[in-house]
């Protein structure tokens, strides 16, 4: 059995696969950014006998510094211990060794000549000397080189919300990031590109070739799902973005980057005759129905319902404020796309959210109507509510593998709630109730809590669960 074997990926590069000997089964694949077969079985080779290495190669290094052999030496340690006229004199041993003149040397003055400009290489980068015979063997490190900038911290910092420039200015301009988001961000760079890349890739060593190569991985190899992948994406893309717009480097490499398939099932939602079951269950928790309810009749997220305080239940005129979101990293927010709206509510349901609130040991206007047990201070977490629902839908006798193949969630009471008003009014008003609005909607919809529009929305409602619950 061979060892390792070349495949071409979508772009014409070869990666190599090497074999466990024993199994079959491949235990590594990596791209050798080589679309050379030659070249890339040579790499490969080099690979076999030497151990792979770990995070990515650089592309743009040539083939034949990659394949040269080390003696194995710590040179910074040999250096260091050197005496001055032990420098000088291995610097004289190094150049009869690479055949190169030695400063100040007779056979340098006739080799270059003085007084003339010329370019000295070191790192990628470029030093001018003007002076020959002072400047001929320069070993320059260009003060760019101290400024590289390593990939992984640079995004691990840029997603750090209490100390990232870029999302103080971000927020500074009034836009909103929750740390929820940057935590996810930072957990991206953690699981999936540290791995990959290793601690010691810079963001010049990286383009498209490369980044093409490292999104596919996590889709083909790791088995990602399209949408988690193009998280990973946007994770880099904006990071990159900054750093590009802001002069840091001088192209982006992100820029091209495709994103992928998302994959993702269709949200199912539940049918007329499992809610109406469910409406007439006697739940495990009083929390748990009401939750329930607010999802079937206003389309609340369950953020939203955690947000809720006792401010914003308005008995005189039946009508919930939805002010906030609860988010268990953020806290009280801004609901999703800072989607402020006023629902009218059944009055019994209304006094049942009262009832529920006034349990609280620290009740007033600004408590939770969802209060914890635990911490009053704070609403139930999301989680609660699903786990409510989740026991309920197997009481009414909807299996936990129905309810995965169905794709049934908490939020599908949001789907479902949209879904039967949009059966029995016009879209405008659906989209006035669950607050899908685009901006020329907003404008359209900004006067939808007059007494008008808040009536018809009301007798949709009252019409629509009547029929619902009396079938």
């Amino acid at each position: 059995m061979s060892p390792f074997y070349l495949t071409k990926n979508e772009h014409g590069y070869y990666r190599a696969c090497f074999v466990n000997q024993q199994t079959g089964a491949v235990t590594v694949a990596k791209s050798t950014h080589s679309k050379n077969k030659a070249e890339a079985m040579m790499i490969a080779t080099e690979w076999y006998k030497n151990g792979v290495p770990k995070g990515t190669t650089n592309s743009r290094t040539p083939f034949i510094q990659n394949l040269a052999p080390s003696s194995g030496l710590n040179l910074s340690n040999l250096v260091a211990r050197l005496t001055d006229e032990d420098a000088k004199q291995l610097y004289f041993l190094l150049c009869e060794k690479l055949n190169v003149p030695a400063a100040g040397t007779e056979t340098a003055r006739q080799v270059l000549p003085p007084k003339k400009d010329i370019l000295i290489k070191s790192h990628n980068n470029f030093h001018m000397a003007d002076d020959v015979n002072k400047t001929s063997v320069c070993l320059h490190t260009s003060s760019k080189e101290n400024q590289r900038i390593k990939l992984c911290d640079y995004l691990y910092n840029f997603w750090d919300f209490d100390k990232s420039e870029f999302i103080q200015r971000y927020i500074a301009h009034g836009n909103n990031m929750t740390k929820g988001h940057t935590k996810n961000m930072q957990s991206l760079v953690k699981n999936y590109w540290l791995p990959y890349f290793g601690e010691d890739t810079y963001v010049d060593e990286i383009d498209k070739v490369v980044l093409d190569d490292f999104f596919f991985y996590l889709y083909r190899e790791k088995g990602l799902k399209g949408g988690t992948v193009n998280k990973a994406i946007n994770c880099g893309s904006r990071a990159m973005r900054y750093l590009f717009d802001n002069r840091k480097i001088t192209e982006n490499p992100m820029a091209g980057v495709e994103r992928f398939n998302p994959n993702q099932l269709d949200r199912g939602i539940p049918t007329e005759s499992e809610v109406r079951a469910l409406l007439n269950l006697e739940w495990s928790n009083v929390v748990y129905k009401l939750a329930f309810k607010l999802g079937i009749f206003c389309g609340l997220r369950a953020g939203e319902i955690s947000g809720l305080r006792v401010c914003d239940l308005d008995l005189e005129a039946d009508i919930i404020h939805i002010r906030h979101s609860w988010s268990d990293t953020d806290g009280l927010k801004c609901p999703k796309n800072s989607d402020v709206r006023d629902l009218p509510l059944d009055h019994s349901i209304l006094m049942e959210l009262i009832v529920l609130a006034r349990q609280n040991p620290v009740f007033s206007d600004m408590s939770f109507v969802f209060w914890s047990p635990i911490k009053p201070e704070q609403p139930y977490w999301r989680s609660y509510y699903i786990d409510g629902l989740y026991e309920a839908l197997e009481m009414i006798g909807v299996s936990e593998e129905q309810r995965k193949e169905r794709n049934i969630v908490f939020h599908s009471l949001r789907h479902f709630c949209a879904t039967v008003l949009a059966q029995r009014t016009d879209m405008k008003t659906v989209q006035a109730f669950m607050g899908h609005r685009t901006e020329s909607m907003s404008r359209h919809y900004s006067d939808h809590d007059s007494q008008e529009k808040m009536e018809n929305m009301r007798n949709i409602s009252i019409l629509t669960w009547k029929e619902i619950c009396s079938a």
